[in-house]
């Protein structure tokens, strides 16, 4: 007897909102309940935006944001999950139109089209709110494939220093993509958004040099050869005038680690192993890529926790800055 098929899987695009208590914790909560659906794999979310309140009752500014997933579900055993986790963060239906802690809202499943009692797709509000429009564009402006595993990543522009192989360059789109992601969905300013991208962008700038070039730029390092590059790029950046320590210090150390870092290095040793260019354990990371914005410290505990554990089955050795990295997290 054939096996059944198994089921296709399709993405659907969920709008987050919220204007009671604490919003972009609500959200947040919303994004690490949705990574962790069954039957559901968490793809991108979309930058957070503040907008005035529709309909009727006076409240406050809701907080939104809108994510994408590629689910087995159907829209009627989506929706029911939705409003589950909605009475998780304390949603009570008692007025129409009347301010709530989470709302969650599916806006579109790719290929379905229905109009009935229980859900109406696309979603009516669509054509009418200017945000969920924005928010879906920005959404597909990243190719995605449901079965691809990972994001088409943007194109980049290095350095003229830089010495990388196509594939090495591949993976620093992805790493600057994501994130750029995270930057989004916490809201960062402009300063701590642009410290965040260069880091992606020039984390492995030098990742392909050879070694006498990397010892001249580091002649004094201790590191063996697949350390080195770190050292070196920020030796590079720092000789031609760069003075953000914060992003200086994150490329300096992000294969071995520091106690030191500010969010920066975090944030880059954190996408460096998350970003889903990797083959391995690829839905348990994807998990942990989405809970960044809401469980930034926890989720790097565990990363440094996983990178530390690989090391030591693999038998590497591990820097004293690595070990003290960990001291402080622990």
């Amino acid at each position: 007897m054939a096996e059944p098929a198994a089921p296709r899987e399709r993405v659907a695009y969920i709008a987050l909102g919220s204007n009671l208590g604490d919003r972009a914790a609500h959200l947040a909560l919303a994004r690490r309940r949705l990574a962790a659906m069954p039957g559901c794999r968490f793809l991108r979310a979309s930058r957070i935006e503040e907008t005035a309140p529709l309909g009727p009752v006076p409240q406050g500014a809701y907080l939104n944001q809108m994510v994408s997933v590629a689910t087995t579900l159907s829209s009627d055993a989506l929706l029911e999950l939705l409003h589950a986790i909605e009475r998780e963060a304390g949603r009570e239906r008692r007025v129409r139109w009347g301010p709530r802690t989470l709302d969650l809202d599916i806006v579109l499943v790719e290929g379905e089209a229905r109009s009935d009692d229980r859900l109406v797709l696309p979603h009516p509000g669509l054509q009418d709110r200017g945000f969920w429009q924005r928010e879906l564009e920005e959404l597909r402006s990243v190719a995605t494939s449901p079965t691809a595993g990972h994001q088409t990543a943007p194109a980049i522009e290095l350095p003229a220093w830089a010495v990388v192989s196509e594939k090495r360059r591949a993976h620093i789109a992805r790493v600057t993509a994501l994130l750029g992601e995270w930057a989004d969905a916490m809201g960062l300013d402009e300063a701590e958004r642009r410290e965040w991208r260069d880091a992606g962008l020039l984390h492995d700038a030098l990742r392909d040099a050879d070694e006498a070039t990397l010892r001249a730029l580091v002649p004094d390092s201790e590191y063996t050869l697949p350390m080195l590059h770190g050292p070196a790029a920020a030796a590079h950046l720092e000789a031609d005038g760069e003075r953000r320590n914060a992003l200086l210090e994150a490329i300096r150390y992000h294969t071995v680690g520091s106690a030191t870092w500010a969010r920066t290095g975090r944030a880059l040793y954190m996408a460096d192993y998350l970003e889903p260019g990797r083959r391995f354990a690829q839905a348990e990371r994807a998990e942990l890529a989405a809970r960044v914005p809401g469980d930034f410290d926890d989720v790097f505990r565990t990363v440094v926790r996983q990178r530390i554990e690989w090391a030591v089955r693999e038998g590497k050795s591990l820097y004293p800055e690595c070990v003290a990295m960990w001291n402080a997290v622990r």
